[in-house]
């Protein structure tokens, strides 16, 4: 062998080991490299994904925390069962504050709610249309929870300004324990 064919086998050789050592080396290792990346991009998308979440749940700790705090304050108005009596003669102090008659005050069964009973009470009122608007607004400012469902008012006959009103109000109470 002559130096030229050697430095020919030698050129190929050298060619044909570069080209082994790309194919099962660099390029597995390039491959490897762009999964690499991919797997970091996934999870960094995941790890955003989760700090929103984090994120999402704070906030719903502070919701539920002002929710707590809302209900603690409403529970606080409720009343015992035993004081509805103590609410409904507040309800016909104001009435006669007002100008209002009581003609009658009737209460109905109670409703069972989930956190909390309710008291229906129907009340018939006689007097001057101001005063009545005045015991709403008295109704209105009392520290427990009243609700007035429903209100009818007509005029009396032969009396100016008077009129009659029946109105069906619940009062909300603790359930007994």
């Amino acid at each position: 062998m002559n130096s030229s064919t050697r430095i020919l086998v030698t050129v190929i050789a050298a060619a044909a080991l570069a080209a082994a050592v790309a194919f099962f080396v660099i390029l597995p290792m390039r491959n490897q490299a762009e999964e690499n990346r991919a797997a970091i991009a996934e999870r960094q998308g995941q790890l955003t994904r989760l700090q929103r979440v984090a994120q999402r749940i704070n906030d719903l700790n502070q919701e539920v925390a002002r929710l707590e705090s809302a209900l603690a304050f409403f529970e606080n108005r409720l009343p015992q069962q035993r004081e509805i009596d103590v609410i409904v003669r507040e309800v016909s102090k104001i009435a006669e504050a007002t100008a209002l008659t009581t003609r009658s005050i009737r209460t109905t069964a109670g409703e069972d709610l989930p956190r909390y009973n309710s008291q229906p009470i129907t009340m018939t009122l006689e007097g001057p249309f101001n005063g009545f608007y005045e015991f709403l607004l008295g109704i209105e400012q009392l520290p427990r929870i009243t609700k007035v469902r429903q209100i009818q008012i007509s005029k009396v006959p032969l009396k100016e300004g008077v009129v009659q009103a029946e109105l069906l109000m619940d009062i909300f109470y603790e359930k007994p324990k």
